[in-house]
């Protein structure tokens, strides 16, 4: 679906959202969500952290939080209906301690 870029300080914790309004159709709605992180710059990087994931029939919200200075992480939430549409989306975040 997208994919969206954002500059992020370790110590913030913010909600994230996204709207699959225009793509689903005929009474469809989002049935499950999930989110995994990997870290682009160093694979051992665990550091930030999908804290939750919430949704309502057409809304994705995820909060992210940590993160190490320096590092570039790509957060990909993969979305399922209720009559067995997916789609995958991604956020990267590039973190500076400014």
């Amino acid at each position: 679906m997208s994919l969206e870029k954002y500059n992020k300080q370790p110590w913030e914790r913010k909600d994230y959202d996204t709207t699959f309004q225009d793509w689903l159709n005929g009474g469809d709605i989002l049935d499950e969500v999930t989110a995994s992180v990997v870290c682009l710059t160093d694979p051992d990087d665990s550091s930030l952290l999908v804290d939750k994931v919430e949704f309502t029939a057409d809304r994705v919200k995820l909060w992210i939080s940590g993160g190490t200075d320096g590092q570039r992480y790509k957060v990909t939430a993969r979305v399922t209906t209720q009559f067995g549409r997916q789609d995958e989306y991604e956020l990267v975040f590039k973190i500076k301690d400014e």
